[in-house]
């Protein structure tokens, strides 16, 4: 509402201000303005002068990109070998109605050097599952959103086919993704895409029961089995208050990445995740609730941070702070439903600002990428 209120002051400021330039504008009565008033019923505007010199003429954002080729546009990623790391930007903005929110981005995939290889049509893309990208897309005929896997250099991808839960298994030595199925199946890939093991609904029901399905349960609200990766192992459990591991969760059965292979005990060298795992942020000053920017393509770690909160008067701006906590970008972006936090990759901030969003590289200033936001009208 408050900023509802600034725009509309600003515009009635313009206006005002438009009118009151002291020698733009000449008028005479009142009866200049209105023919009714007048003792012809033609009206002249031959007196009303203006100067508009001394108006700053309006000048459009600049656009800085390119389209990498072959072109996916709509269709999306295709895989190719020739991408380079492929970093998400936000493309346009979809009103909605009767939703928790107004609005919401819609992301496109660009290169590393300002080309654009999909138009913005996935409702998420997210980057933090190691060697795994994953791409949302849905539309309003789509009954279950559309999941394509992908590596981040694009350079194979497939579908995820009736996914219900992607789970990382960050193993240094060899990293994969779990994904279960809406059949009660497992899959897990590996970082080349290839599926190294497939654990069936047959082979998982006489641990899980009949009547079993995947899915993170709403505590209270819906039963279902969870797949997570703890310690090496994929395990499969379902929620329990008396639990006897004294964390809420009666595990049912172990997954072996590796093998595929189900037991329905734990390796010897499993131990159980007691409590939840708490992200505990560091303390800058000035600073509060910062907020890890990983960069998407190496992984250095940036913060954005809110600086001042004591004095804090409605609009949530954020600053780019580096691992020690010193000022690399003030006022790096105004958190919104667009975006709430600013995207960091290949030394790059970056942000949706002033209609668009862009990409500029972190101290030397350059914009290497930069993308006018559209509408659902556009």
């Amino acid at each position: 509402m408050r900023r509802v209120l600034t725009g509309m002051i600003t515009a009635l400021a313009i206006v005002a201000a438009g009118i009151l330039l002291s020698g733009c504008l000449s008028f005479g009565s009142a009866a200049d303005f209105f023919p009714a008033l007048q003792s012809s019923a033609r009206f002249e505007a031959k007196d009303i002068r203006a100067d508009w010199s001394v108006l700053t003429p309006y000048v459009a954002g600049k656009t800085n990109y390119r389209y990498f080729s072959p072109y996916g546009g709509k269709e999306g990623l295709s895989p190719n070998p020739d991408y380079g790391p492929l970093l998400p930007y936000v493309g346009a903005e979809m009103s909605l109605s009767s939703y928790v929110m107004d609005v919401i981005p819609l992301y496109g995939l660009v290169t590393a050097d300002g080309r654009i290889v999909t138009d913005p049509i996935y409702t998420e893309v997210l980057t933090n599952y190691g060697p795994f990208l994953l791409l949302y897309r849905c539309s309003p005929t789509d009954v279950h959103t559309r999941v394509t896997v992908a590596a981040p250099d694009g350079r194979w991808t497939r579908d995820a086919g009736d996914w219900r839960e992607f789970v990382p298994i960050d193993d240094p030595d060899r990293p994969q993704l779990a994904i279960s199925q809406g059949d009660g199946s497992v899959l897990i890939l590996d970082a080349d895409g290839v599926v190294t093991a497939e654990i069936s609904r047959q082979t998982l029901t006489p641990f899980l029961g009949e009547g079993y399905a995947w899915g993170d349960p709403i505590i209270g609200y819906i039963e279902g089995c969870a797949l997570n990766y703890e310690h090496g192992v994929l395990t499969a459990a379902f929620y329990d208050e008396s639990s006897p591991w004294g964390n809420y969760w009666r595990y049912e059965c172990f997954i072996d990445p590796a093998s595929g292979a189900v037991s329905a005990t734990p390796p010897a060298r499993w131990v159980p995740d007691d409590e939840w795992d708490y992200l505990n942020p560091p303390e800058f000053d000035g600073y509060c609730y910062p907020e890890e920017a990983p960069d998407l393509t190496d992984g250095t770690v940036y913060y954005a941070a809110y600086p001042d909160c004591a004095e804090f008067d409605g609009d949530w701006t954020l600053d780019l702070l580096n691992q020690d906590g010193e000022l690399l970008v003030e006022n790096c972006l105004t958190s919104s439903a667009l975006q709430w936090r600013p995207f960091v990759a290949d030394g790059m901030l970056g942000v949706v600002k002033d209609g668009a969003f862009s990409y500029t590289k972190i101290g030397a200033g350059e914009t290497v990428f930069r993308y006018p936001l559209r509408t659902n009208s556009d």
